[in-house]
C-alpha cells in the first residue's frame, strides 16, 4: 500500500524537476511598460520573463526562443532591440527567431520551441 507521505515526496519531487519549465510557460509575456523600466542591462537581467527564457533555454539547447512581437514599425523595432539585448547576455542570435503578431499591442510573447531541422 501506498502511504500518502511516499505520494507527497512523488509529487514534490516532480514539481521541483518542472519547475523551470512551468516558470518559462507561465510567464512569458514582457510588457511595454516593463521594458520601459527596465532598457539597461542591470535592470533586464532581472526581468523574470527574461530570466526564466534563458533558463529555460540554457537547460535544453534544441530549443529556440521565438518572440512574438505586436505587428507594425513600432513593434519590429521593439523586438529587434530586444533580440539585441538578449544577444549581448549569451544567447546567439541563430537561437533567436522574431514573429509578427503577438496578439496584444502592449506585449511580446517569448515561446520556446523546438526545431529539429536546425540541429540535424
Amino acid at each position: 500500500m501506498i502511504s500518502m507521505n511516499n505520494i507527497i515526496c512523488v509529487i514534490l519531487g516532480m514539481a521541483m524537476l518542472l519547475a523551470p519549465f512551468w516558470a518559462a510557460a507561465n510567464d512569458n509575456v514582457l510588457t511595454a511598460e516593463q521594458w520601459e523600466l527596465s532598457r539597461q542591462g542591470e535592470k533586464l537581467v532581472n526581468l523574470s520573463v527574461l530570466r526564466n527564457t534563458i533558463n529555460a533555454w540554457t537547460e535544453s539547447e534544441k530549443h529556440i526562443i521565438e518572440l512574438q512581437y505586436p505587428g507594425g514599425e513600432e513593434g519590429e523595432l521593439w523586438a529587434n532591440e530586444l533580440k539585441d539585448w538578449l544577444i549581448s547576455l549569451g544567447v546567439p542570435s541563430k537561437y533567436l527567431i522574431l514573429i509578427p503578431g503577438s496578439g496584444q499591442d502592449d506585449i511580446i510573447r517569448f515561446k520556446l520551441v523546438y526545431d529539429g531541422d536546425r540541429f540535424q
